[in-house]
């Protein structure tokens, strides 16, 4: 639009919102103030958005001023707080195959050196003063009593007859 040329209503009254909030370019702007500054009709209502916007600012600027906002900050520390947490938490898991790889490093070294298991003895070779016994054959009765205080065990066997 050309400064030179004259706006309509119609033109004017599509820029009237753009134009009370100051959002038009400045050739537009100029062009709309010389409309509604010749025309009663277009300046009544740039007045009256105008007097409505600064309603609106005023019942806000009021709305605002009574907000609360002493629980605002600690909210809002908690929330960083907790989202600093759980950025931890990735970092720690990041590093979580690192130590697998070093607890089955370990674990190989220490399986490969330690000695190998002793065979199993089948029967240990008597000492003095001890017997080996591998099987007791009787048709009658047998009990065994141990000692623990002395390690010493009693077998007494008997015949049918109890004698």
């Amino acid at each position: 639009m050309s400064a030179e040329r004259v706006m309509t209503c119609a033109e004017v009254e599509g820029l009237l919102d753009a134009f009370v909030d100051a959002e038009l370019p400045a050739p537009a702007l100029l062009a709309v103030a010389r409309h509604a500054g010749g025309c009663e009709a277009c300046d009544a209502a740039v007045r009256e958005l105008t007097a409505l916007r600064e309603a609106v600012e005023r019942s806000v600027v009021a709305e605002v001023e009574t907000l609360d906002l002493a629980r605002v900050w600690p909210a809002v520390s908690q929330g960083v707080e907790r989202h600093d947490a759980r950025v931890e938490w990735r970092r720690r898991l990041r590093t979580v195959p690192a130590w697998v790889a070093l607890a089955v490093a370990a674990s190989a070294v220490l399986w490969l050196r330690s000695p190998e298991p002793e065979p199993a003895r089948l029967a240990a070779a008597p000492r003095r003063n001890q017997a080996v016994i591998e099987r007791i054959d009787s048709s009658g009765h047998f009990e065994l009593r141990r000692d623990r205080k002395y390690g010493t065990t009693l077998i007494m066997v008997s015949d049918q007859a109890g004698q």
